[in-house]
């Protein structure tokens, strides 16, 4: 429970297809997905979603998705990929129902993990001021504990701040407004609210891949 951060489900969900030609393909069923997904639809995070990527086992990056679909009979529905990585899975009732099959091809001979996040609707830019990133603690605190289940919010570490994340394993600063600095490190640094100061900001050498909660209390 105090790891529903980052990684909810792990690979085990996943049933490894016979692999295509020049990729490890896998396999799963909708169903599984949209008890999680669903959440997306609540009122009162608009500005958080759960997002669904496939992580390498080995070094921890987020694989390339090189093609996914879902199919059901004569149905046939291929995903357009962002630069994100993520999974564009639909939220919707009628897929429940009917339960399709969905399949993921990443490069061939490395194991990826199916990996659920929560993370911002939108990318983080330019100059981000302590009173624009305020409003999304409690929208990822009642995400994570949306997820988690009925008695989440007695294990779910507290939301402090963001982790944020950078194309090409960017190594860089930021800087604060206070004149402090913070290394980005492999294109990942995480960032808590009070570092920015109630007045202040920090200005980002460009624009996030993804923004995922910071939960300094919670268990390795």
């Amino acid at each position: 429970m105090k790891k529903l951060s980052l990684s909810l489900l792990g690979s085990a969900m996943l049933m490894l297809a016979s692999p295509a030609t020049h990729a490890q393909e896998y396999m799963f069923t909708y169903s599984k997905l949209y008890t999680q997904l669903k959440n997306n639809n609540k009122e009162g995070h608009d500005d958080v979603k759960v997002g669904v990527f496939f992580v390498d086992a080995r070094t921890k990056q987020l694989c390339e998705i090189k093609k996914a679909w879902m199919e059901k009979e004569e149905h046939y529905e291929e995903f357009v990929i962002p630069a994100t990585k993520e999974l564009p899975l639909p939220v919707d009732k009628n897929l429940k129902s009917a339960n399709p099959l969905v399949f993921v091809q990443t490069a061939k001979d490395t194991r990826c993990d199916y990996s659920l996040v929560v993370m911002t609707q939108e990318p983080l830019q330019g100059n981000v001021s302590y009173n624009q990133l305020k409003p999304l603690m409690p929208q990822m605190q009642t995400m994570l504990e949306d997820l988690g289940g009925m008695f989440a919010g007695w294990f779910t570490p507290e939301v402090q701040g963001v982790t944020m994340e950078f194309a090409n394993e960017l190594n860089g600063t930021i800087t604060f407004s206070n004149g402090s600095e913070k290394t980005i490190v492999n294109g990942k640094v995480q960032v808590a609210l009070h570092e920015i100061g109630e007045s202040g900001y920090m200005t980002l050498p460009e624009p996030t891949t993804r923004v995922l909660p910071y939960l300094p209390n919670a268990k390795k």
